[in-house]
């Protein structure tokens, strides 16, 4: 259950990675060319753009710097990070273009090869980030499973029923306090303690 929230936690962020820039565009373009461009404004924001992709990313990774600066994660997750924006602006670009290219879905008219570029987008970016994080997996150890390592025996030694509602309770927010605590155990203990009675 633990890796597939991490999946899963992974997947909105590339997510949120893939469509900012498109938001981006759209938005540039309303401001600088006013309303009569909505609807052009609007066919852009589904196609690929290198530069709104980093800015994009860009902007995202203030949030890892933040939480680095505040402790909630180590220089190494810091690291990993940064290498998988990096690799989602590369292989999200890569999957726009060959999806817009090579995916072929006549149902969607003049919008296939949008739908082609999204479909490759997804494609590219989940296959990058299974092999990122297959790869980090066997060089080290993520955070993440660090608190894990700390939280489960705590969990472990609730009731039966209580354990599977605790375990989907705690999330990357409360694992990165609990990385920034000065007592990891003594923070497990009361988070647990506390969602066990919710």
């Amino acid at each position: 259950m633990t890796k597939i929230k991490k999946v899963l936690s992974s997947k909105k962020d590339e997510a949120v990675k893939i469509i900012a820039p498109k938001v981006i565009t759209g938005l540039a373009n309303i401001m600088r060319l006013g309303p009569r461009m909505i609807f052009r404004s609007g066919m852009e924001l589904m196609r690929a753009n290198l530069f709104t992709r980093i800015l994009s990313c860009a902007t995202l990774l203030i949030i890892d710097v933040y939480d680095l600066v505040r402790n909630r994660i180590s220089r190494t997750q810091f690291i990993k990070n940064v290498m998988l924006s990096a690799l989602l602006v590369i292989s999200g670009t890569v999957g726009w273009n060959w999806g817009s290219r090579w995916i072929v879905l006549e149902i969607f008219g003049g919008f296939v090869d949008i739908v082609g570029g999204i479909i490759g987008a997804g494609i590219f970016s989940f296959l990058s980030n299974l092999i990122l994080d297959k790869t980090c997996d066997r060089l080290m150890e993520s955070d993440a499973d660090k608190m894990w390592k700390i939280l489960n025996p705590h969990i472990n030694a609730l009731t039966h029923d209580r354990q599977e509602p605790v375990r989907d309770a705690i999330t990357n927010a409360y694992l990165k306090k609990m990385f920034a605590s000065e007592n990891r155990e003594q923070y497990a203990a009361k988070l647990v303690e506390g969602l066990k009675s919710q």
